[in-house]
């Protein structure tokens, strides 16, 4: 109990200015320089623009897909949702094949209706609008980012099964 008293009497103390401070003590070298890789003037290619891991969720969304979301297009308002049915649909994985294989990538697109001849599209409608030549072009992470857009601007966040749950998880 002493030592507790002691402990709150000092700390009271050192609040209000009366107990003088310890100093930290001073580095005994000078800094050094950090050493940074200069970029080559020679090259004529932008760089690649840094992505996080598209197959790693953060929470109940997929910041890696929320990345590649946002460089081919989709609106910056729209991106939290990306996020949210990609880590619904797949977990992030863009190697799932769901409801008996038709269902395919992150945003499991659903080959039958999307990129399968119909008789409103001859070739598959993602072909027609020029995103595929065959649904295996689905599996190129870009590609399947694109794919989903185009739904998405066909018929909004309604194309995926989890996108109540999604929109409750972002208190939407």
């Amino acid at each position: 109990m002493r030592t507790l008293t002691a402990a709150l009497i000092l700390s009271f103390a050192g609040i209000l200015g009366l107990v003088p401070a310890m100093a930290a003590e001073a580095p005994q070298n000078a800094p050094q320089p950090v050493k940074r890789p200069v970029a080559s003037t020679t090259t004529t290619q932008p760089p690649t623009p840094l992505r996080r891991a598209l197959n790693l969720a953060e929470g109940q969304s997929c910041p890696g897909w929320i990345d590649l979301a946002r460089e081919v297009g989709w609106p910056e308002e729209e991106l939290a949702m990306v996020g949210a049915v990609t880590y619904f649909e797949s977990r992030c994985q863009n190697d799932v094949r769901g409801d008996h294989g038709k269902s395919w990538t992150a945003f499991q697109v659903h080959t039958k209706s999307w990129c399968r001849p119909n008789k409103y599209y001859p070739t598959g409608y993602l072909q027609h609008i020029g995103i595929l030549n065959t649904c295996q072009d689905l599996l190129d992470p870009p590609t399947a980012a694109r794919a989903a857009l185009a739904i998405w601007q066909y018929g909004g966040w309604q194309q995926w099964t989890t996108w109540k749950m999604a929109s409750t998880t972002l208190g939407q």
